[in-house]
């Protein structure tokens, strides 16, 4: 039984080994799979080679399923979607650092659906004592990743480490949980 994860409106399936080599099958295979329908496959950033990495990485670590890939499934008007991918990189470095990331097919962006997601498995993340910090890395023009980051409670941290040109942003799990506490016990205005 694969982990999973729900939102208000997600859910959140992790890849394992069988799923990850399901996907290279076919898009077909991966809806029947997960019990999604699947309009646009893969999202941004995500092709072949993205694929083949998670493949090897579960390959040689099957206990490492949740740091890795987790399918994003939007649950709207009694169907299930497929509309993205949120990930990390691996599991927590000796510092117990890892990074995160996140892709939403086009036609879902800025719908909230990456923040939302992308909480979630950082929520799942800071519950592992291992973990200590949760890094990402955009470049400094994509101003939606930036804003994902921020309402994720990520702070700027510099340069980052992937790319010439990359930022990096991180929280760690007490600034993160004040994060989410203070969002949850904010009163938002009622529109009348």
């Amino acid at each position: 039984m694969p982990l999973r994860l729900r939102t208000d409106r997600l859910e959140l399936i992790a890849a394992t080994l069988p799923l990850i080599e399901t996907e290279v099958t076919g898009t077909a295979n991966l809806c029947t799979a997960l019990d999604a329908e699947i309009e646009t496959w893969p999202p941004p950033g995500n092709d072949e080679s993205t694929l083949n990495w998670t493949v090897q990485r579960l390959r040689a670590n099957p206990a490492g399923t949740g740091f890795y890939i987790w399918y994003v499934i939007l649950l709207e008007d009694q169907c299930r979607k497929l509309v993205g991918l949120v990930a990390f990189k691996g599991p927590p470095d000796a510092d117990g650092t890892i990074e995160a990331g996140y892709s939403i097919v086009e036609e879902f962006q800025r719908r909230g659906i990456g923040t939302e997601a992308t909480r979630a498995i950082m929520q799942w993340a800071f519950e592992n004592p291992v973990v200590k910090l949760i890094t990402a890395e955009t470049f400094p023009e994509l101003q939606a990743s930036i804003k994902v980051m921020e309402r994720c409670g990520m702070k700027f941290l510099g340069l980052g480490t992937s790319e010439p040109g990359a930022i990096r942003y991180g929280v760690n799990r007490e600034n993160f949980d004040m994060f989410m506490s203070e969002k949850r016990n904010r009163i938002e205005p009622m529109n009348l």
